[in-house]
């Protein structure tokens, strides 16, 4: 590589180069030597390298990542096959698409074993590792609790326990060919009116549900909060209320799992609404008591 700066400088970013290729090649599970990887793809670490003082508007973290990037998408590219190594399984559960409504009519997956994430909703992207305001609905697999882990995923073993019947996005799951994942990011997402609008009454409360307690009608009552400093709190406590109770009433007039209540209305809004700035405190009556994080963390 041609210098771009003073020796020192670059002998210290060759360094650092070979230590970036060495790890990314043992994240992918690579036998290929790290400067055989660099020399792959020599033309374009070049382009990314630091540029002479005064010409670089890019930070140091900018830089090594797009650095890491690209040779991590080289370094996939040296193993094309599945090594079962399991990131993909812990690192977040898969999105269901809408070839998979067959697993639910195949009894594969039951409502418990999903989470519907819904329009609005902070959402975990693996992609970026931040959370990130969802623009449609999605449900998703659920995961293992305080983890990225697929419910599905048998860690002892590194296998997946449905994988004769795993996902569409499972199945075309290629972290050495991020363009057929980019792909299947693209199909049409699972919805719960594909699966639950011929249940009549349930779906009804649904949308009902959905319509008083959307995070398009949060966002405003949070924004009235805030103008009305306060005084319009109630507003907010009713809907965790009616989000709270329905959960209740919905289990048990249609004997379902409590567990479940988390496909047909998602994510309870008391755990939520914390995207806000809020957190909910039930009393002992059953009552909920509205504060900001700020309080609990100064407690």
């Amino acid at each position: 590589m041609d210098k771009k700066f003073n020796k020192t400088e670059w002998d210290f970013f060759v360094t650092a180069l070979k230590e970036e290729a060495r790890t990314v090649l043992w994240d992918v599970g690579s036998n290929t030597e790290p400067q055989q990887l660099i020399d792959g793809v020599k033309e374009d670490l070049e382009a990314l390298a630091p540029r002479e003082a005064g010409q670089e508007d890019r930070s140091d973290e900018e830089i090594w990542t797009q650095i890491r990037e690209r040779l991590l998408k080289a370094a996939y590219a040296t193993r094309p096959y599945c090594i079962r190594c399991g990131t993909c399984c812990t690192t977040g559960s898969p999105t269901l698409l809408e070839e998979d409504i067959d697993l639910f009519v195949r009894d594969i997956l039951k409502p418990e074993d999903v989470i519907t994430l819904r329009k609005g909703e902070a959402a975990y992207s693996p992609a970026t590792e931040e959370l990130t305001l969802t623009d449609e609905e999605m449900i998703k697999i659920r995961e293992k609790d305080d983890s990225k882990t697929c419910l599905f995923y048998a860690e002892g073993d590194r296998e997946c326990t449905i994988y004769d019947s795993r996902p569409l996005q499972c199945r075309n799951q290629e972290c050495w060919n991020p363009e057929k994942c980019e792909e299947v990011g693209r199909s049409v997402k699972l919805s719960r009116k594909a699966l639950l609008e011929p249940t009549g009454s349930l779906w009804e409360v649904i949308q009902h549900h959905e319509d008083r307690c959307s995070y398009a009608e949060v966002s405003r009552a949070v924004a009235r909060l805030g103008a009305t400093k306060g005084a319009t709190v109630q507003e907010i406590l009713d809907l965790l209320r009616f989000d709270h109770h329905v959960r209740e009433f919905i289990a048990e007039k249609f004997q379902l799992a409590p567990d479940s209540m988390d496909f047909f209305f998602g994510r309870p809004l008391r755990e939520t609404i914390e995207i806000y700035g809020l957190t909910v405190v039930e009393e002992p009556d059953g009552s909920f008591l509205l504060r900001p994080i700020s309080d609990e963390a100064g407690n």
